[in-house]
C-alpha cells in the first residue's frame, strides 16, 4: 500500500510550470489528449494529488500506420513513501513503482509511480484538426 501525501504533491504540480513540461510533439500531443482519453486513470492519479497533465517523463514510441501514440511508460513524482512491489490496474492500464527514471533532484522522500501502456491519436490525424 502507498502512502502519498497528497497535500506536498499537490504544492510540487501546481508549483510546476509550461517550462517543466517536455515541448516535443509526442509530450505535448500526451498532455492535450491524456485526461479525456483516460479519466479513470485522471482520477486516480487526482487522488494522490498529481496532475495527469504534468508528467515527469513519458516514453512513446513512434506513430503508428493508423495515426496512433503508444507511450509505453508515463510517470509522474509523487511524495510520500510506497513499496516497490506496489501495483495497481485500471482496465488495460497498469501502476507500478518506477524502478527506472531520470533523477528527479528532489531530497523529500517521494518515488516515481509509472504506469503504461497509453494509447492516444497523434494531433494532426484526425479527420477534426484538418481543414477543408
Amino acid at each position: 500500500m502507498i502512502k502519498p501525501d497528497i497535500e506536498k504533491t499537490r504544492a510540487y504540480y501546481r508549483n510546476l510550470g509550461p517550462e517543466n513540461i517536455c515541448d516535443c510533439a509526442y509530450c505535448q500531443n500526451y498532455c492535450a489528449r491524456i485526461k479525456a482519453a483516460y479519466p479513470e486513470v485522471a482520477g486516480y492519479l487526482a487522488s494522490l494529488g498529481v496532475d495527469i497533465e504534468k508528467p515527469f517523463e513519458t516514453s512513446p514510441l513512434e506513430p503508428d500506420e493508423n495515426g496512433y501514440l503508444e507511450y509505453c511508460v508515463c510517470q509522474y513524482v509523487v511524495f510520500g513513501s510506497g513499496p516497490e512491489d506496489f501495483t495497481h490496474q485500471i482496465g488495460d492500464v497498469t501502476f507500478g513503482r518506477s524502478d527506472c527514471h531520470p533523477n528527479t533532484k528532489i531530497d523529500e522522500e517521494h518515488f516515481v509511480l509509472d504506469f503504461y501502456p497509453i494509447r492516444l491519436p497523434f494531433e494532426g490525424t484526425e479527420s477534426e484538426d484538418i481543414e477543408l
